[in-house]
């Protein structure tokens, strides 16, 4: 079998889920060669179709429909977990008709349900992830969207949140938040999708046989973060949902699609979302 490129951020979240496959320990006629990069670095790579199996933000994969299909193991996706708007103390909420927003990309979820909750995208300014917080903090951006371990940092950075959109979310839709997913292309076919969601399924049953024990391929790539900090991550982002997205899953994900495209920042597709059936 050729050996397959599978794409993932260095999150705790992933390289939870991921460990076991990368360090070779599942019984898979598969071969994989890890490629971690950041989300939104991911979502650029699927438009131009360069992994055969990656990781993207769910607004990502809404535009790459034509070439990827989702797998059903290994989503970020479900309650409480979703994007906060974060400012400066006594930064009012209107000035968001005007002021800039520091965002992580602009295929991210994130920056998605921001535009449907404003009915309209923001003046949004893209830059590394990293940089979110310390750029509102400087007063270069008034609002940042934060996502991940930052829902348990920005209060140490002098930050307070002044938008839940994941909770905007489920109160509007009363679906779990879907943020991101693994998807395959299309071109590996339906047995070659199907192989790549068991193994990604045994790597997780894999991790949750550790149970609160954090591997060591999770802590290398997480070294600046607090070891609780990283595990509220994995117990917030890594669910029932990573195991198996099942049917209420998918119906949030076609729902922030079917959003989306009423909206006009989604273009109509007739692919099924998902890789191989359910």
């Amino acid at each position: 079998m050729t050996l397959l490129e599978i794409g993932y951020s260095p999150c705790p979240n992933d390289t939870f889920i991921m460990a076991a496959l990368a360090e070779g320990r599942i019984d898979t006629p598969l071969r994989f060669q890890p490629v971690l990069a950041d989300v939104e670095t991911l979502n650029v790579w699927a438009e131009k179709g360069r992994l055969p199996v990656t990781k993207l933000s769910f607004f990502a994969l809404g535009h790459v429909l034509e070439g990827y299909g989702l797998l059903s193991t290994g989503a970020a996706l479900g309650k409480g977990c979703g994007p906060l708007l974060i400012a400066r103390p006594g930064t009012p909420p209107n000035r968001l008709e005007t002021a800039c927003v520091a965002s992580p990309g602009k295929r991210t979820t994130a920056g998605l349900l921001l535009s449907l909750y404003l009915g309209r995208e923001p003046a949004f300014r893209q830059m590394v992830y990293s940089e979110i917080m310390p750029s509102v903090e400087r007063g270069e951006c008034e609002f940042g969207l934060i996502i991940h371990e930052s829902r348990f940092t920005y209060p140490a950075h002098g930050l307070e949140a002044v938008l839940d959109l994941g909770a905007w979310w489920e109160e509007t839709t009363g679906c779990p938040i879907p943020l991101g997913g693994i998807a395959a292309r299309r071109d590996l076919g339906p047995e070659a999708a199907r192989l790549v969601n068991q193994a990604i399924r045994a790597s997780l049953l894999a991790a949750r046989a550790g149970g609160d024990a954090i591997s060591d391929y999770t802590r290398r790539h997480a070294q600046e973060m607090d070891p609780e900090v990283m595990r509220r991550h994995i117990d917030l982002y890594v669910n029932d949902y990573s195991l198996d997205l099942g049917t209420a899953g998918l119906a949030a994900v076609e729902t922030l699609f079917e959003r989306a495209r009423t909206a006009g920042l989604l273009p109509a597709c007739g692919r099924p979302i998902m890789a191989c059936p359910l």
